[in-house]
C-alpha cells in the first residue's frame, strides 16, 4: 500500500480532456469539499486565497493518500490558527473542529465511493460522469450530515472547547481509523473482499455498513462525552455557587452582628455622653464622642451599599460571582461600586456560564489593574433597555491613558504590561459566539472602561 505520492499530471495525463477534467476536480471541487466541511462546522468564513492555494497544491499533492491528507490537514490547521483566526481561538479548539469536519469528510467520501461502485455495476455508462461529479456529491452529503448531527456536535464542541483540552486532542483523532479504512477499501478492494470471502457487490455493501457503523459509534462517543463533561461542569459550577452563597450568608450574618453591637454600644455611649454634658464634664464628653465616632466609622465602612445592589441580579450564579469578586476587591482595600438599579436577567442574552465567565474575566482584570493605581477603584454596572443589555466594568489605572490600539493588537496574550492584567483572549472567544455583541473600550484620566453591549433577539 502506498502512503504518500507526488505527481505531475501535466506529464502523466492520458489526454487533454482527462487533464482538463482532472484540474477541475482537484482545483475546484477538492478545495470546496475540504474547506467547506470545516467552514460549516466552525461557522466561520475561509479566505478565498485558502481555496486558491489548496487547489494549486492539489495539482501535484493529490488528496487521495493517507499521508498526503494528514500533511494537508496539519498545514491547514496551522494556516487557520495563524492567518484566519478572527476570534483568537486556541489551537486545541481549531484541532477539535477540524478533526470533526475531517471525520465527516471521510465518512461522506467512503459512502459515496462505495455507492458509486454499486451503481456502476448496473450502470457502467455513468463512469465518466461520476469521475467528475463524485466530489460535489460527497460535499452535498457532508453538508447534509453536518446539518443533521449539528445539535450533537455543537454540544460536544461547546463542552470541550477551552475547558477540556485532553478530550479535544483525543477525540480529534477519531477520523484516522475511518481514513485508513477508506484508503484500504479504495486501493485494496480485492484484498478486502478476499478477507471477507465475498464478491465485489457484497464487499462494497459490507464496507458501507462498516463505515456507517463506525461513524455512528464516533457520534455516540462524542455525544456521551459531551453530556458527561456538561454534567461535570454543572457539578463544579454548583459547588462554586454553593460556596459563594455560604460566604455571602456568613458575610450578612457578620454585618448583622456588627449592626446589633453598634446599636447596643450606640445607646450606651449616648447615655454616657448625655450624663457627661449634664455634669459639665468635658473630658468624659470628648471621650464618649470619640468612641461614638469610631463605632460610626466602622459601620459606615461596611459594604452594605455595594452588596445591597445584588438583590437586583436575578440569576443566582451571576449574583454569586459578582459577590465573590466584590469581596475580593474589598479585601484588597479597593473601593468597589456596584450599580444595578433595576432587576436584570443576563441569561436573556447570554448563556449562564458565559455570563459568569465574562463578568469574572472583566472584574479580575479590573481588580488587578486597580491594585497598582492611585485611586484603587473599580465599578460594575448592569442595566438594560428595550433593545439590549449592558455590562460596564471600569477601573482606575496607573497610566493616565491605556493604549487601546496596543490592547486590541495583543488580545492573544495575557497582559498588556505589568500594571494591567488583561486575560481578554478568552473574553474575545466567548463573545465570538455572539456575533451581534459589541465590546467597546475607552480610557482617559487614569480610568479604563469596558462596555459589553448584548442586543436582545
Amino acid at each position: 500500500m502506498t502512503f504518500v505520492n507526488v505527481n505531475n499530471p501535466f506529464v502523466q495525463a492520458a489526454s487533454p480532456t482527462y487533464l482538463f477534467l482532472f484540474l477541475i476536480k482537484v482545483c475546484l471541487f477538492y478545495p470546496l469539499l475540504f474547506w467547506g466541511c470545516y467552514r460549516h462546522v466552525a461557522r466561520q468564513r475561509i479566505p478565498v486565497s485558502f481555496y486558491v492555494v489548496l487547489g494549486a497544491i492539489f495539482i501535484f499533492w493529490q488528496p487521495n493518500l493517507f499521508l498526503n491528507d494528514l500533511v494537508t490537514i496539519c498545514l491547514a490547521i496551522m494556516a487557520v490558527f495563524y492567518l484566519a483566526n478572527p476570534f483568537g481561538d486556541r489551537l486545541t479548539t481549531i484541532v477539535s473542529q477540524f478533526g470533526y469536519s475531517i471525520l465527516v469528510y471521510y465518512f461522506a467520501s467512503t459512502v459515496c465511493m462505495l455507492l458509486s461502485r454499486i451503481i456502476l455495476v448496473k450502470y457502467p455508462q455513468f463512469g465518466s460522469l461520476l469521475y467528475l461529479f463524485l466530489v460535489p456529491i460527497i460535499y452535498g452529503l457532508a453538508l447534509l450530515v453536518i446539518r443533521i448531527v449539528r445539535p450533537i456536535s455543537n454540544r460536544y464542541l461547546a463542552r470541550v472547547n477551552n475547558r477540556h483540552p485532553i478530550a479535544e486532542w483525543c477525540l480529534s483523532l477519531l477520523f484516522i481509523p475511518l481514513s485508513l479504512f477508506f484508503f484500504f477499501v479504495q486501493y485494496n478492494q480485492p484484498a478486502f473482499n478476499q478477507l471477507l470471502g465475498v464478491n465485489n457487490l457484497t464487499g462494497n455493501s459490507a464496507a458501507l455498513l462498516i463505515a456507517l457503523s463506525y461513524f455512528v459509534l464516533a457520534i455516540l462517543i462524542m455525544n456521551h462525552i459531551g453530556k458527561d463533561l456538561y454534567q461535570r461542569d454543572l457539578a463544579t459550577f454548583a459547588t462554586q455557587q454553593l460556596n459563594s452563597f455560604a460566604n455571602y450568608t456568613s458575610e450578612l450574618e457578620v454585618m448583622y452582628d456588627d449592626l446589633r453591637r453598634f446599636r447596643h454600644d450606640y445607646k450606651n455611649i449616648l447615655i454616657s455622653l448625655n450624663s457627661a454634658l449634664d455634669d459639665d464634664n468635658i473630658e468624659d464628653a470628648k471621650q464618649s464622642l470619640h468612641q461614638l465616632t469610631q463605632s460610626s466609622n466602622r459601620i459606615i465602612d461596611l459594604p452594605t451599599g455595594v452588596l445591597g445592589a445584588l438583590q437586583n441580579i436575578t440569576n443566582s450564579g451571576i449574583k454569586s460571582i459578582v459577590y465573590q469578586k466584590i469581596s475580593v476587591a474589598i479585601k484588597a482595600h479597593l473601593h468597589p461600586r456596584l450599580e444595578v438599579v433595576r432587576p436584570i436577567d443576563l441569561t436573556k442574552t447570554l448563556q449562564s456560564l458565559d455570563a459568569i465567565r465574562i463578568i469574572a474575566i472583566l472584574l479580575d482584570n479590573a481588580i488587578a489593574a486597580a491594585k497598582n493605581s492611585t485611586q484603587k477603584e473599580i465599578s460594575l454596572s448592569l442595566f438594560e433597555n428595550d433593545n439590549a443589555q449592558f455590562i460596564i466594568v471600569g477601573n482606575s489605572t496607573k497610566e493616565s491613558r491605556v493604549d487601546l490600539e496596543l490592547l486590541a493588537k495583543i488580545e492573544h496574550s495575557v497582559s498588556i504590561n505589568s500594571s494591567h492584567h488583561l486575560g481578554l483572549r478568552n473574553l474575545k472567544i466567548i463573545l465570538g459566539h455572539y456575533p451581534n455583541a459589541v465590546n467597546d473600550r475607552s480610557s482617559d484620566h487614569h480610568w479604563l472602561e469596558q462596555k459589553i453591549v448584548l442586543p436582545k433577539n
